[in-house]
């Protein structure tokens, strides 16, 4: 069974947002907050972080999500960690604030290298709001 291993918790400034529509599709720019507190990281993203959506013509949703969160390892040394989470969203399902994700991670904390830089990891992103949401983590080989 897949284990939680962290979960960030996200607030949008809809203000923020940049979108372009048109006939053949949408791109669509989210800037965001996040801060994680979990068992192996603690920190919060750093100025930059961005989720661009694209919508094809047959409203097939990508998500693309890159972010820096600046904290500390489990060791509690300083260290940053690059998340790149990448989505499709199903058309049939528009309405469902929840969808599935792949997450991957570039960190300099050698306690967290080993382990979070591998191919092991999906992640759940859940709406907690008109402008907040969470993304669970989980490791699919605990």
């Amino acid at each position: 069974m897949d284990q939680l291993i962290m979960t960030f918790k996200v607030s949008v400034d809809r203000s923020e947002m940049s979108a372009l529509e048109g006939p053949f599709g949408g791109a669509y720019f989210v800037p965001f907050q996040a801060e994680v507190k979990s068992r192996i990281f603690t920190g919060k993203t750093r100025p930059g972080a961005c989720d661009v959506q694209t919508e094809n013509l047959a409203k097939v949703r990508h998500m693309c999500a890159k972010y820096l969160f600046e904290g500390v390892d489990e060791n509690g040394n300083p260290c940053k960690l690059f998340v790149h989470n990448d989505g499709w969203m199903n058309p049939a399902n528009r309405e469902d604030p929840f969808f599935q994700s792949v997450p991957t991670f570039i960190t300099d904390s050698p306690a967290l290298g080993e382990y979070l830089c591998q191919n092991r990891f999906r992640s759940e992103v859940a709406s907690t709001g008109p402008s907040s949401l969470d993304i669970r983590i989980y490791d699919t080989r605990a």
